[in-house]
């Protein structure tokens, strides 16, 4: 199907350009969301004649779109949420509930303009994307935490205080072999014991005595 964007569509094109996709894409989405038009020869002879104006009124929403992201870059995100010992959150956080946050901050965006792959699941510290226009992108960080005094490095810090306990113990174990130091188990120790107090150890002289 081929149709005229009527604004810029990443790995599509931009403003104006003819492009060809598949039919479901454009009947469904673009052409009903006002993204492009069918390319007939009418609508193509309607573009040349109000494509300056959709190139002036794009150029006045990219500027919009500049000041928010400003806005947008200087806010600290942080969610609370319920989570397990190891991390894991009891509800996961979407889409939705970092664009209620963005605008309980004072920026109103939809879900759709935030890019997130699939929903939080973990306490951590993440980046995302903010589709603020077509050709301009935000980034920001949100902080999922367990309480707004919580530090969401607790986690890795334990994680690298037990890591840390193995390597000690390991290098404490190596010194003592270093001095000569044979470091058996309590069972070796036991078994040796037996081993010596044997009857068949005996020498001839504790046997006859």
């Amino acid at each position: 199907m081929e149709i005229i964007l009527l604004q810029k569509i990443n790995k599509l094109g931009n403003i104006g350009d003819t492009v060809e996709v598949k039919p479901g894409f454009g009947r469904n989405y673009l052409i009903p969301s006002g993204k492009a038009l069918r390319a007939t020869k009418e609508n193509k002879e309607a573009f040349e004649t109000t494509k300056a104006k959709l190139l002036e009124k794009n150029k006045d929403e990219i500027e919009k779109a500049e000041k928010i992201r400003a806005d947008v870059e200087s806010l600290n995100l942080i969610i609370v949420r319920s989570a397990s010992d190891t991390g894991i959150l009891y509800g996961s956080v979407t889409t939705r509930d970092i664009a209620n946050l963005i605008g309980e901050n004072g920026v109103t965006l939809s879900r759709r303009q935030i890019a997130l792959d699939k929903p939080i699941k973990e306490l951590g510290l993440y980046d995302m994307s903010v589709i603020l226009h077509p050709e301009v992108e935000s980034k920001i960080k949100l902080k999922v935490v367990r309480s707004l005094g919580d530090n969401t490095s607790d986690i890795e810090d334990q994680k690298n205080a037990d890591n840390g306990s193995d390597e000690i113990n390991v290098e404490i174990n190596e010194s003592l072999l270093e001095d000569g130091v044979s470091l058996k188990t309590e069972e070796a120790v036991s078994e040796e014991a037996e081993v010596e107090t044997s009857p068949e150890n005996e020498s001839p002289e504790q046997s006859r005595t």
